[in-house]
């Protein structure tokens, strides 16, 4: 009622400026036959010629600075009026009008001719809005397609892709369609020689049947002779610069290589003056356009995409020619890669304090990166950190000093913008410009009770198959910990009952291999509904497994060690399945779905606690703090803080987006979930998976959020609280009718959840 009184009282405030005749546009409705329509609004949307003025609980904030701003001749008035406010939007029946014929246009451009759209203007309190009533059709169908090439040539390049094409006999007529099919003709024709040819040869010729509401299509590509052009000579400029182009005295310097034993011999011309730092063979894999072959638009942007990858240059430019062959049938080209260098050496440092349950302590770090380490473009990065934290322990534990809690470590990686490997691949090469990451660290954590040592090391490969799909493989990934407990902390292990608890303090090695496909249909360039699909695969130890009657691998306790430290043997996937649709303006609906599975053998009865799956936190279950749900119903009855981990994982989660002022961004959400292990367990009692009661142990929370979109980053609040809680007894799970203040949780993020 309180928020429903101010809304009234401040849009009285905003009213009273409107001119007499005018109305504030406040929305944009779109309507249509629901009996024969599966129309998606947001189409439509795109065709509104006025968009409404934004609201808060029906208050115009920015247009009633306007209004207040408007006639005055102070600087900071005139600032916050040029800054601050916006125009109001007033009702206007001639945009109105051109969005009727704009929505007309493309209901007839989709095959759906002569509908109507019928525009209603609902006024009240100097307030309009705008009906849209759509009424379509029955839509016009394709009932033949036919060719009308001159150009015998390209007739056989068009045969070759006709089953590809996206203009199907017995789909709607669609304009729009045969304009993507027109791309689609032309990006083939360009890949295989036509460097001249443009969509504007290809045209439709529609002949439809009014009785039947049939189209026949006649594609035709007009030009009786379209010429294939080759390349002739390939020039690069390693070391370009705009500035000093004119009056800097370059070399040519041809540099001769062959992919294989049985490919041809390749010629590139290197032209620069003073020397450019970088190995030539660079190139070989990264530029895809060879002498002799035919122009192809496909491998320049191959080209692009590679030359993006050396972080050595920040600018190039791909460029054609023309040139005389002294036989007309033959036509050439020259091609010209002009590359600028970038910044070669970056520096970074962060410091930050911290604050874990009240123990005060410092980071800080420094980076170093270097984009031309081997002179290949490779990028180095090494980073240096430590630490300090005054962590309150027993007094039974020797008082080390304030600051009791050290760590420090590096990190190094390296990324080669080419593909390592034994085996050449050489095709797969050069389609999909695999780059090789290798990374490596060290981290020493000195605790009161104990010194912990971690080491990591993988080797792996990233590449996109397409524009939609991305693999990252990793056949080699290496993580050990060796922990070194103090005498009492050792003690206190021997009487720990939870052998999870235990194994985050005992030395193990994980050796095995990750694979991780992505797709995402996402297009930053426009507003549209998208799904992203991730799917995890992780194996560990079978490799080493294979090792177990050598001296490599040892024996102790029944289970095998590599260097006196046992390996651990798993399987695990995880799958991440989302979808966000956009209604009008900028609302979001985002929906995901995970599941995960961890499988423990052979030389590991338990998953390893960081392989492990939890619940809770600032990106999932947000209504219980991090990795205290589940698993299953268990419940903690120890008094101590412990972290719950499980072998299983189901969650999904809705979230609605919704901007509210400026870069202030809402959002109301729900998650429900839980995790689970595989096997009874006497740590976690109540948490085994079964299916007959799974379903009964999920655990449901609700919330609200506030967010500050600043584009190139985002900080999140969220509030959550738990509605079903696994832990109660069954009959008892809805906390719904009990929630209290202190059942929030309080989230804080950068970025979105997912």
């Amino acid at each position: 009622m309180f928020l429903l009184v101010v809304s009234i009282i401040a849009s009285c405030g905003v009213r009273k400026y409107v001119p007499e005749g005018k109305a504030l546009l406040v929305d944009n409705k779109i309507v249509y036959d629901s009996a024969r329509s599966n129309l998606i609004r947001s189409e439509y949307a795109n065709y509104l010629v006025q968009k409404p003025n934004k609201t808060l609980l029906g208050w115009m904030p920015r247009v009633w600075l306007y209004y207040k701003t408007q006639k005055t001749d102070r600087k900071f008035y005139k600032w916050v009026n040029k800054n601050l406010a916006v125009e109001p939007v007033y009702y206007n029946v001639t945009f109105t009008n051109e969005s009727t014929r704009q929505i007309e246009n493309y209901l007839n451009n989709t095959g759906f001719f002569k509908s109507s759209v019928t525009a209603t203007k609902k006024e009240k309190r100097k307030r309009a809005k705008v009906v849209y009533s759509i009424h379509r059709t029955k839509p016009y169908t394709i009932r033949n397609i036919d060719y009308k090439i001159y150009d015998s040539a390209i007739y056989s390049e068009i045969k070759k892709i006709e089953d590809d094409f996206v203009v199907k006999t017995d789909d709607n007529y669609n304009i729009y369609t045969m304009d993507k099919e027109r791309d689609q003709i032309t990006y083939h024709l360009r890949s295989n020689g036509y460097y001249f040819f443009t969509k504007e040869y290809i045209f439709y010729e529609v002949d439809t049947n009014l009785m039947q509401r049939k189209a026949d299509i006649k594609l035709r590509i007009d030009g009786n002779k379209h010429e294939k052009y080759y390349i002739n000579k390939v020039f690069i400029y390693p070391n370009y610069n705009v500035k000093t182009a004119k009056v800097t005295i370059n070399d040519t310097v041809p540099f001769t290589f062959s992919l294989r034993k049985r490919d041809p011999e390749y010629r590139f011309d290197f032209i620069y003056g003073k020397n450019p730092k970088v190995n030539l063979k660079t190139f070989n894999q990264v530029i895809q356009i060879h002498q002799g072959e035919e122009f192809s638009i496909k491998k320049v942007s191959q080209t692009y995409r590679a030359l993006g990858s050396l972080k050595l240059y920040n600018l190039s430019n791909i460029s054609f020619d023309t040139v005389p062959s002294g036989n007309d049938t033959l036509k050439l080209l020259n091609c010209t890669i002009k590359l600028q260098k970038g910044k070669l050496h970056y520096y970074n440092i962060q410091l930050e304090g911290t604050n874990s349950g009240g123990d005060l302590g410092a980071l800080g770090s420094i980076s170093y990166r270097n984009n031309n380490i081997f002179r290949g473009s490779e990028v180095l990065r090494v980073t240096l950190k430590g630490g300090f934290q005054a962590q309150r322990v027993s007094n039974a534990v020797t008082d080390e000093g304030l600051f009791n809690t050290k760590e420090f470590g590096i990190d190094a990686s390296i990324m080669f913008p080419r593909f390592l490997s034994p085996i050449a691949l050489h095709r797969f090469v050069s389609e999909y410009q695999p780059r090789t990451l290798l990374s490596a660290g060290y981290n020493a954590q000195i605790r009161p009770l104990y010194t912990r040592y971690i080491l990591t090391a993988s080797f792996g490969y990233n590449w996109k198959s397409t524009n939609t799909i991305e693999h990252y493989l990793t056949p080699i990934n290496l993580n050990t910990v060796k922990v070194l407990p103090t005498d009492l902390f050792e003690l206190m292990l021997d009487y720990e009952t939870n052998q999870r608890i235990k194994d985050q303090y005992t030395d193990h090695l994980i050796l095995g291999l990750n694979y991780s496909f992505i797709f995402t249909n996402q297009n930053v360039t426009k507003t549209k509904d998208f799904v992203y699909f991730k799917a995890d695969i992780e194996t560990s130890g079978n490799a080493l497994s294979l090792f177990k009657t050598t001296p490599v691998i040892t024996t102790s306790d029944k289970f095998h060690e590599v260097m006196g430290i046992r390996y651990a043997q798993y399987f695990r996937y995880q799958l991440d399945l989302r979808y966000y649709h956009y209604f009008m303006s900028e609302n979001v609906l985002a929906l995901r779905f995970m599941f995960g599975q961890g499988i423990a053998y052979g030389n590991s009865k338990d998953m390893p606690f960081e392989k492990s799956f939890y619940a809770g936190g600032t990106n999932g279950m947000r209504g219980w703090q991090f990795r205290t749900l589940g698993p299953g119903e268990f419940k903690n009855n120890d008094g101590y803080d412990m972290e719950h981990i499980g072998d299983l994982q189901i969650e999904s989660n809705i979230e609605f987006r919704f901007p509210l002022y400026g870069i202030l961004k809402g959002a109301i959400f729900s998650d429900i979930g839980n995790i689970w292990t595989l096997t009874n367990n006497e740590s976690f009692e109540g948490g085994q998976f079964k299916f007959d009661k799974f379903y009964k142990q999920l655990a449901m929370d609700a919330g609200f959020g506030i967010r500050f979109d600043f584009s190139f980053f985002l900080i999140r609040l969220d509030l959550a609280a738990p509605l079903i809680d696994p832990v109660f007894e069954e009959a008892n799970r809805w906390r719904g009718n009990d929630l209290q203040w202190k059942n929030v949780v309080w989230n804080f993020g950068i970025g979105y959840p997912f």
